[in-house]
């Protein structure tokens, strides 16, 4: 399903129908968002680039180690316990790993969509808001049981707040499995999570107003991103135009 919207009001009225509809049914049910510059197939950041050499999963698997070993200093002050929190901490500084960024925060994903639209300056491209209503199978149930290469099905996590920008973003993240990693398969597309997503798409002509409109809500880069990046970036947004 695809829904068009052209204004703040109009994205919080769908949210808010969806919610309505499913609100109704007895199952529990939680309302996941992503927000992207563009319309653009649902996939991680490892399945974005192309390896130098190497079997992907081999590389996977040097990757996290490096990680971990280039220099601990930087990553001791937040407290990591395994492998999901190092991968965790390493997605929020662009690591490439098979992990995919959602958000409990609608308003939150709109503005990821919107204000990275406005910077690209991508001309007649969509801005795209994708909504997951998903159940409370999806979720993987212990993350402690599994390594996150090793999960069977990829599934949706709630992360240990490592980092105060998690807690901001109210984050939550889907993990590959490995044979979507391999398959290269889409998120959007896998069978199990399909029907339970809905793309909204904003036309450029609505980009600025709605990132304006976020902006008087108390919704930009310093509430998203609670450190230095994030008040420099809502002060150029401040006191300079786009």
């Amino acid at each position: 399903m695809e829904k068009e919207i052209n204004s703040l009001v109009d994205y919080m009225l769908f949210i808010k129908a969806l919610k309505q509809k499913y609100q109704v049914e007895s199952m529990t049910r939680s309302f996941l968002y992503r927000g992207q510059a563009t319309d653009t197939p649902l996939i991680p950041k490892i399945l974005r680039l192309v390896p130098r050499n190497g079997d992907l999963l081999a590389i996977e698997q040097a990757l996290l180690g490096e990680f971990k070993r280039a220099n601990p200093l930087l990553i001791d002050p937040f407290q990591v316990k395994n492998d999901w929190d190092y991968l965790t901490l390493g997605q929020h500084y662009g690591l490439p790993t098979r992990f995919l960024d959602w958000t409990d925060n609608a308003l939150a994903a709109l503005w990821f969509a919107t204000s990275s639209a406005l910077a690209e300056e991508r001309s007649g491209l969509y801005a795209v808001v994708w909504v997951f209503i998903a159940e409370t199978g999806d979720f993987l149930p212990n993350t402690g049981d599994q390594h996150p290469f090793d999960v069977s099905e990829s599934k949706l996590f709630r992360p240990r707040i490592i980092k105060q920008r998690i807690n901001n973003q109210s984050g939550v993240f889907s993990v590959y499995s490995t044979e979507a990693l391999k398959r290269k398969q889409r998120f959007e597309e896998m069978a199990d999570y399909r029907a339970k997503m809905i793309k909204i798409k904003v036309p450029e002509a609505a980009v600025e107003t709605m990132v304006d409109d976020l902006h008087s809500l108390g919704i930009d880069a310093f509430s998203i991103f609670p450190e230095l990046e994030g008040l420099c970036a809502y002060l150029q947004w401040k006191f300079f135009n786009n």
